[in-house]
Formats: structure tokens, sequence, C-alpha cells
């Protein structure tokens, strides 16, 4: 398999990047704000042709369902966590899943934080990590800079390191500055390829007193289509942080998901993953499919003292966020153990549609559909249209939705130009987005429970029927 981390480029102007200007409005129809804005309203519809003609959408990131049928569904969890699992797996899987599976002794609702199911969440959680501690927040962004903030404060340092494609640089309002009083360095020489081994090392080789506190890395890095660090490579930068005393924090929103790559490359667990960071955020309500809510696991439980401070200090302890954890467990507890399945499925659906539209260029030769990264590594993953106008393809799209009842894609984003080095620093009305391709578009999508039941052919007919309509359109 060869290296997913692109080569080191000293000096870029990207003309295909996915990165927003850092201090623009959020836009829901930017490319990286998808689940920002939220998913729900871009790209949630109902997956699977019913009796009233309800079109397969190929494109979903959430189950299609109603208010009060999350809501019953999360009140016959708490009831009955066990029969309600036996029921929605099925007896045999429940079994052979029950080792991995958060099973409470009892449900209650937690009192600002403390609460006999919530402690067994978080502790379960931590275990099934790799880690002996764990705290649950309300939102990814509060659980990350508590940590942050933390790791600086220790430091004496207020410097942290990142990718220009962190989720903190572009759709967090800066909450790292203006709430935490942190500063950022960029790691990388370019927006649209991850860090290299080598520019991470240069950062931790600066004089002590310039060096960040902590460096931070996404695990997979959604921006970039999920592409991700062998485990190699996460085992030298991890040694070398340690080398320079700075500590190694993980960004895993879709740690979950990421997790079969490491085992089909390298035999790698959770644990072994968790193992090379000092602290690890993860996402409840992604993959896992939980209402919301993030965690963060480490081994040092002073850190976690000093965390829930911070997400006191940021209106994070709430009177009870029982719901939360309730269905977050829930969701845990369904799709832990799918997600090797669904990335398989990725594979072969997106091999599959690669070698049925080959054939099809746009006016100026380049292929039509094309994927970032170009084999998926998870469950997720960019896909690109070359050649045509929004309009063009969307026009396509509804053209073979009327004949197959197949929607390809709800929304599309296009794809925007930055002009930035990574060591640059980044100023208020600065713009970091050049002009828009009229003529690339992408979308990003995944395999979930829903969709890996769809037919593999069904998403090659449709997407060659596109190609068609598109090439028979532009001719």
């Amino acid at each position: 398999m060869p290296r997913l981390s692109a080569t080191h480029t000293p000096s870029v102007v990207n003309k295909s990047s996915a990165l927003p200007n850092t201090r623009s409005k959020p836009n829901c129809n930017h490319p990286i704000m998808a689940k920002e804005m939220p998913t729900a309203s871009c790209e949630v519809m109902d997956t699977t042709a019913d009796s009233k003609g309800e079109p397969t959408n190929l494109c979903v990131f959430s189950a299609p369902m109603k208010a009060h049928e999350r809501i019953k569904r999360t009140a016959e969890y708490a009831e009955d966590p066990a029969g309600y699992l036996q029921k929605a797996l099925g007896k045999e899987t429940f079994e052979s899943r029950r080792p991995v599976l958060s099973l409470p002794g009892t449900v209650d609702m937690d009192a600002y934080g403390t609460g006999e199911h919530r402690q067994h969440f978080e502790q379960h959680i931590a275990s099934f990590l790799g880690k002996q501690h764990g705290l649950f927040f309300v939102t990814g962004i509060q659980a990350q800079l508590a940590a942050l903030k933390t790791h600086a404060d220790r430091a004496g340092q207020t410097k942290v390191a990142w990718h220009l494609s962190c989720h903190l640089e572009w759709a967090e309002a800066r909450s790292f500055e203006t709430l935490y009083g942190l500063e950022r360095l960029l790691l990388g020489s370019a927006p649209e390829t991850m860090p290299t081994v080598d520019e991470i090392k240069r950062i931790l080789g600066l004089p002590k007193e310039e060096r960040p506190a902590a460096i931070l890395l996404e695990i997979p890095n959604r921006v970039l289509g999920c592409q991700t660090y062998t485990f190699e490579e996460l085992e030298e930068i991890s040694s070398a942080c340690r080398e320079a005393g700075v500590v190694l924090h993980m960004d895993g929103a879709r740690l979950w998901e990421i997790e079969p790559y490491y085992q089909a490359m390298s035999g790698k667990s959770f644990a072994d993953l968790t193992a090379l960071f000092d602290s690890v955020y993860v996402s409840f309500y992604k993959g896992v499919g939980g209402a919301t809510g993030a965690m963060l696991v480490t081994d040092d439980e002073s850190l976690i003292d000093e965390a829930r401070l911070w997400q006191h200090r940021a209106g994070g302890r709430a009177f009870t966020l029982g719901y939360e954890v309730i269905d977050d467990e829930r969701g845990f507890n369904e799709n832990i153990g799918t997600f090797a399945r669904k990335r398989d499925k990725m594979i072969e659906v997106v091999d599959a549609v690669k070698a049925a539209t080959a054939g099809y260029k746009s006016m100026g030769g380049s292929k039509i559909v094309n994927f970032e990264p170009d084999r998926p590594t998870c469950c997720q993953i960019l896909t690109g249209f070359d050649g045509f106008t929004e309009e063009q393809l969307m026009d396509a799209r509804d053209r073979v939705q009327a004949k197959t009842n197949v929607r390809i894609f709800d929304l599309l984003r296009p794809k925007e130009a930055v002009h930035v080095e990574a060591n640059e620093d980044v100023q208020e009305g600065d713009n970091l987005n050049g002009s828009v391709d009229q003529k690339r578009h992408f979308k990003e999508w995944m395999i979930m429970s829903v969709t890996e039941k769809i037919e593999t052919r069904v998403f090659v007919d449709a997407y060659v029927g596109l190609c068609k309509e598109l090439v028979g359109k532009a001719s």
C-alpha cells in the first residue's frame, strides 16, 4: 500500500483546495461546512425507494428518522439496553459483540456530570480506546480546546500547532484565540496535503521557547477525503514529539471509521493507535450515530480534572446531559464492529464506479468522475466531478433520477483555490479563498447502515447514467 500522506511541497499556490477563509462566515455551500450547518440540512433524506416512490439516495449522513422516532428509540434503549440491542442487532450479533459493548447496570440522568450511567459510559469508552480516564462533553469543540488549553498552560506556552485544514482553524470562529488565548503554528507546506513527518519534525526542532506546547493531528483528515498517516509514520511522529517534550493530541472525530484501515494495513487496534497520543477526542454523532456529544480520553487523570474545570468555564457543565449520554451509548453499541464492513463496501463501490466511468471524459479531457483519495481509507470519501458547471451537474442528476428513481447527490460544493503558504500567519481580513473553479465540484459522502444495503450496481448504473447525460448534453 503506498504512503497516503503527500510529499513535501516547498511553496504552494493550490488550485483546488477545500479550505475556506478562516475568518469567513459559515456557508453551507462551502466544501468543508457539510457537517457544521448541520448535515441534516444538507444531505439527509430517505435512502431507499418505498411504495410512495421516494428515491433511493446514495449520499446521506444520517438515518432518515423524524424527531419523535429518534426520541422513542432512545427511550426504548434507556428502558432495557440489552433487550433493545438484542432486537436491533439480532441475538447472535449481540452475543458476539458483547465484550465490546457498553452495557450499563443502571440508566440514570446525570446531575452536573455525576451519575452512575454517565461514569460507566466514560470509563467504558476510555478502556475500549486503551486509556484509563474519559470525560464526556456536549461538543467536540469544548473537548479539544479544554485539552489543548490545559496542555498549553502546563507547558507555560500559548502556541499549539495544526494543519490549515484543522477544524479549529476554519469552523470554530477562532475560539482558540479569542476565548482561550492560544496561538497557532501551521504545520505543513500545502493546504491540500497533510504535513509530512519531516515537516512536523522541523517544527519540533525549533528552539524550545518557540516550540508549540502541543501538536494536533486529525486521524483521518476529513477535509482531505479521510487521508491518513501509516501506523509507522504515526510511531515516528509520536517518538519525535516525546523527545521534544511536545504533547501529541488526536482529533479522532472519525477514529471509529479509520481503525479498520490500520487493522488491514498493520494489524493495529484502537488501543495501538491511541497509545501514540497523550490525549484523544472522539465524536459520537457522526459515524456512530448518537444524538450529539464527544469524549476526551487520556491516561492522565489530572488532565481530566483540569479539562473538567475548562468545561465548566465554557458553559459545558449542564445540569444534565443524560439524553445525550444515553443515545450516544446506544449509537456506539449499535455501530461498533460495523466499520470494517462499511469500509469494504466503500472500496467495492469506488473501484466499480471508477472502472465503469473511466472512459467518460469532459471536453477538456479530464475524467468526469474522480475520488479523493483515489482509494478509500475508510467508509467516507470525496467524489469530484470535473468539466461541468453546477447547473449542468444538477440537471443531469435530475434526469438520472427521473429515469431510475436514484438520487446521486443533493448538494455539490465548488473547488476553490487557496493561496497561502503554511508558515504564513493568517490575519484578519486575509482571503484564503481564490477564484472558484466553476467546472470542478465535489460531494462528501459515506457508507452508513442504510446505504450499505444498496447494491453496488445501483451506484455504478447511476454514475454511468450521470456521465452519459453530461456527455450527451455537452455534445
